[in-house]
């Protein structure tokens, strides 16, 4: 839930404490109380919590448009992209005119940018199906979520629509928790694999769409076509609705290294 800045910044006003005249310098002075902090120090710490900085050093490329996580997804994993910001942004570019209409990215679309870069869509499931997750990550392979972003964030279920926005979950910590790299942000992070699935959940609740798709080289030499075929036996249980980008805070689990 996003806080109203000003009304918190009118409160702390309100409740901050009178100071006390001071007593006669032959009198000990008495301890204050701890003051709130000053309103300066509140709107610091609100974009502090509310933004945070792509990392320099990450790995993650970050998307170019407010909806083209999905062309920048299948950057992400392309095997053959360019991943310098140049590169990167030239081919999320023409991966979304090919596949899109520029709204965003539906699970279809998706699979056929994959087939465009080499990749076979393995699986797919209308939720975040952990063993077979866990199972794909043990082979090397990818799963690629879409999921509402505000749910994720957050934990809560608020019934407040984010954005339908498509993670890549490609690793586990010693936790179990799942390793998200975010194309919103240019960053990764760790969130337990419930949270996805609850945030997976969300989304066809407020979208109409979500789910997973497992994603890897093939086993034997494809053509793209061969691969779209294989790929669209997969796609049709994630809905049909856009994955585009993130309306929730940048970051959402513990930041990875």
């Amino acid at each position: 839930m996003r806080v109203n800045l000003f009304q918190t910044i009118a409160r702390l006003s309100e409740a901050r404490p009178q100071q006390s005249v001071q007593p006669a310098a032959s009198e000990p002075v008495q301890a204050q109380a701890p003051q709130p902090p000053s309103v300066p120090d509140v709107v610091a710490q609100y974009f502090t919590d509310s933004f945070e900085a792509v990392d320099a050093t990450s790995d993650v490329i970050k998307q170019t448009k407010d909806a083209n996580c999905g062309a920048a997804v299948a950057t992400l994993l392309s095997p053959t992209a360019g991943k310098d910001s140049v590169a990167a942004a030239k081919k999320m570019d023409s991966l979304e005119s090919r596949f899109t209409d520029g709204g965003g990215t539906t699970p279809e679309e998706l699979a056929k940018m994959f087939a465009h870069e080499g990749l076979e869509v393995k699986k797919g499931t209308s939720n975040f199906d952990m063993p077979s997750v866990n199972e794909a990550l043990a082979r090397g392979q990818k799963a690629v979520v879409q999921l509402d972003t505000n749910r994720l964030a957050t934990g809560v279920d608020s019934k407040v629509a984010g954005g339908s926005h498509w993670v890549v979950v490609d690793g586990m910590d010693d936790q179990g928790n799942y390793q998200v790299k975010d194309t919103n942000t240019g960053s990764k992070y760790t969130v337990s694999g419930q949270q996805i699935a609850d945030a997976v959940g969300s989304a066809w609740e407020l979208h109409q769409g979500g789910g997973m798709l497992v994603v890897g080289d093939p086993q034997t030499a494809m053509d793209e076509g061969t691969l779209v075929e294989k790929s669209a036996l997969h796609t049709d249980a994630l809905g049909n609705t856009d994955g585009g980008g993130s309306r929730a805070r940048g970051s959402f689990g513990r930041e990875s290294s």
